[in-house]
């Protein structure tokens, strides 16, 4: 009998194709927010069918192309929301209808957003926070309504809103309050499972944030996914702000409620184990954020707690890291103790200072992941002595932090010299002492710091010893690193940086224009041209950089460098740069960069109008000479106290042609021509102004009363001019007929001859009592209302 073939019919085989019209065997699905019951919806995670898939999109694409009027906008956000509010907990856990909810959650109302939160909230809040999708609609819920607070306490002076709108936004708005605290007291249970869980943990920062009203940073709140999916949407880079406080500030109950979260927080089983936690943390760094802005002492506390933990009583065991605990090594747990070196205060910070810092600061610059913690220590240093004994410890390792490739940790300790005004001349010995500068040649020690090369190989010297023909062939600036960038701009602010300042002024024109066009050397220019010294050694590297400043304004880094050349140039180079610059008037135009240049310089203007265009740049540095002591100052003065009545009044009162002339002359001002003729009548010749220029030059607060005493004599000046005026006046015009009250141009001079001889002879005017003032006041008020009688309506 012939076997059947394979897949016929038979008991044992099976139907070769399956049957398109036969039902399948579905299998039962786990459900982790809902229940298997319900046979007539798929309700599985985050599975929504098409035509509810489909609404979505267009809603989206309806919300991209705008609304040609508001009431239109309103009516359909109104339709929308009532539809999200009965399902919000299944739609939020789809990957994209979660993204079209935080769009659309932005531009709800506040009852909109109550009615969301409420929902979210009767379907087991918490497990919503910790799912993949969901926790970033929650985290976009909880960051509005911070943002509906402030809106809504603007709103109230406003003239527009009636009285009853009034009371039904300040409504809406405590109830959201309410709303948002009972959420929070619901996280607070949970808040074991919440710190720990990757998606939870980023709810947990947005509370903090909308608790304390301070506004953290993105890459704090949202994880890394999430703002490479917002950039990609908006186009809008990530916001590098510091951590800042809100104008308004949270209700008290926020506060309140932010202290009950930290405590529980703190009360946590395993705290310890938080510390180097990969996702709780961040949330500790957060949480420590926000109370140094808010609540000091409860910032303390916790920094004292984590500080307890035990990878702070640990010690590493390796041998180089002997006394070194493991917080300062570990992976997540060294960016917790950067966090304490910014929030904490100065005790806790003295503490962490001597406890694992001092006397292991080497091993901890030359650590991987510890030297990280040891920059922020440098940037946070709080007193000099603190400063001092890091030098002591670090200052004889210059040489091997830069073999070891830790410039990093010389230039903070470079920006610390600069901010604590110590340590600066030590410093920068030990500094040209490890790149081997030898005495002879310390000019060239801009360039070795440029390069971060020692002198041997960037001479290209060899042991044996050093000829001409190897200093010819190196010895030539050609590449500068972003860290000797930096190390030479902090070094440039030191009080005394005539070394350096020496070394660019001696650069040759083809190392200046390799500086200039570099990225990171163009700052260094900058800085030196900006500097407060070495006004001589700025205008010798002006005139040898005059070949260059062509190819610089072509260049994208050269042509900020332009920009700060013309700032600081005077008048007679700035018309050297412009003959150039007009030269090559076609290569300038045509570039990109060189376009700016040319309308900055404003030389159109240069080419037609040589006189004027030099008119108005040398206005323009006169003014920045007059205010640059004023601009130079971080504060301005206070006003003293002012004078007694008496010794203002007491002895003869100076002439201000003679007095006044040289502090006039030190702020740039001249006398009127009037004044002027007067001083020379006084004086005769102008050598004695001359030395009180040069006598009061010497010290600037001197400078600074003169101004003030200045303004103080022109005012009394003018009320007795005003006293005598009224004098005259008064006698004058009852003797006149009515029609010839208007004084005619001999009278006018004769009335401005008899007020200027109040300041040459001083009149018993400046003595009068305040009862004779108002005395001749009224009889000059009587004589007037003779003369001219009101008319009768």
């Amino acid at each position: 009998m012939a076997s059947q073939k394979r897949g016929g019919k038979s008991s044992r085989g099976r139907s070769r194709y399956f049957d398109k019209n036969a039902q399948r065997k579905q299998k039962p699905h786990t459900f982790k927010h809902g229940h298997a019951g319900d046979k007539e919806k798929d309700r599985r995670l985050g599975r929504l069918d098409e035509q509810t898939m489909g609404y979505y999109r267009r809603v989206d694409q309806q919300l991209k192309d705008g609304f040609d009027e508001e009431e239109e906008k309103c009516l359909f956000l109104n339709n929308v929301f009532t539809q999200v509010e009965e399902e919000i907990h299944l739609l939020a856990c789809n990957q994209t209808v979660s993204r079209i909810l935080e769009t659309l959650l932005r531009q709800a109302s506040t009852s909109h957003l109550t009615s969301i939160l409420r929902r979210l909230k009767q379907n087991k809040f918490s497990s919503l926070c910790m799912d993949r999708f969901a926790g970033y609609v929650i985290q976009t819920v909880v960051s509005l309504v911070s943002k509906h607070l402030i809106v809504a306490s603007g709103n109230t002076t406003s003239e527009q809103s009636t009285a009853e709108s009034k009371k039904v936004e300040k409504e809406e708005v405590e109830s959201l309050c309410e709303l948002f605290l009972e959420v929070c007291e619901e996280m607070v249970k949970d808040v074991a499972g919440l710190v720990r869980d990757h998606y939870g943990s980023h709810v947990l920062r947005a509370v903090f944030e909308t608790l304390s009203g301070v506004k953290l940073e993105q890459k704090v709140v949202r994880s890394r996914l999430s703002l490479g999916q917002q950039n990609k949407v908006t186009a809008v880079k990530e916001s590098t702000t510091p951590s800042l406080v809100t104008n308004k500030p949270p209700p008290p109950s926020f506060l309140k409620m932010l202290q009950q979260l930290t405590e529980t927080i703190l009360k946590v089983d395993d705290f310890s184990g938080l510390v180097p936690h990969v996702v709780a943390s961040p949330v500790l760094q957060a949480l420590l954020t926000v109370l140094h802005k808010v609540d000091q002492g409860l910032c303390t506390q916790v920094c004292q707690q984590v500080m307890q933990a035990k990878v702070f009583t640990k010690t590493c065991a390796e041998s180089e890291l002997s006394g070194v605990c493991l917080a300062l090594v570990h992976q997540h747990a060294s960016y917790i103790v950067k966090t304490l070196l910014t929030v904490a205060d100065n005790a806790t910070y003295q503490n962490l200072f001597q406890l694992h810092f001092i006397w292991r600061l080497l091993p901890l610059s030359l650590h991987p992941v510890a030297t990280f913690s040891l920059q922020q220590l440098l940037a946070t240093l709080r007193t000099e002595e603190q400063l001092t004994d890091v030098l002591e410890e670090l200052l004889p390792h210059f040489e091997d932090l830069l073999a070891h490739g830790k410039a990093t940790v010389l230039i903070n300790m470079a920006e610390a010299c600069v901010r604590h005004q110590t340590g600066q001349l030590q410093f920068l010995k030990t500094l040209l002492k490890a790149f081997h500068i030898p005495k002879e040649d310390k000019l060239k020690c801009a360039q070795l710091l440029a390069s971060l090369q020692s002198y041997q190989v960037f001479m290209g010297l060899n042991e044996d010893g050093n000829t001409e023909e190897q200093k010819s062939a190196k010895g030539v600036l050609t590449t500068v690193t972003l860290q000797g960038s930096l190390l030479l701009q902090h070094l440039l602010r030191f009080s005394d940086n005539s070394d350096i300042m020496d070394s660019i002024a001696a650069m040759s024109a083809q190392e200046l224009q390799t500086l200039a066009c570099n990225s990171s050397g163009s700052h260094v220019l900058e800085c030196f041209l900006t500097s407060t010294t070495g006004v001589k050694k700025k205008k010798k590297l002006l005139q040898k950089m005059m070949d260059l400043y062509v190819v610089m304004s072509c260049d994208r880094s050269g042509s900020r460098v332009m920009d700060a050349v013309w700032k600081v140039a005077p008048v007679e180079v700035k018309t050297s740069i412009a003959e150039r610059l007009v030269e090559k008037e076609d290569r300038l135009r045509s570039d990109q960069y060189g376009r700016f240049v040319w309308q900055n310089c404003a030389i159109d203007h240069y080419r037609r109008h040589q006189g004027t265009w030099m008119d108005i740049q040398a206005a323009q540095e006169r003014k920045r000479k007059l205010f640059q002591d004023i601009l130079a100052e971080d504060t301005p003065p206070k006003k003293p106290r002012q004078e007694s009545k008496d010794a203002a009044h007491s002895g003869p009162k100076p002439d201000p042609g003679d007095h006044l002339a040289p502090e006039l002359a030190i702020l740039g001002v001249g006398l009127d021509q009037d004044e002027e003729e007067d001083d020379n009548r006084d004086t005769g010749s102008p050598e004695d102004n001359v030395t009180c220029v040069s006598l009061c030059s010497q010290d600037r607060s001197k400078r600074k009363d003169a101004r003030k005493l200045l303004k103080k004599k022109k005012k009394k000046q003018k009320q007795n001019l005003q006293v005598h005026v009224d004098d005259t006046a008064s006698e004058a015009i009852p003797k006149k007929k009515k029609k010839d009250f208007d004084t005619d141009r001999g009278e006018q001079t004769e009335l401005k001859n008899s007020a200027g001889g109040v300041f040459e002879a001083h009149s018993s005017g400046a003595k009068m009592d305040k009862k004779k003032m108002k005395l001749q006041k009224k009889k000059k008020h009587k004589k007037f209302q003779k003369l001219h009688p009101k008319k009768k309506q």
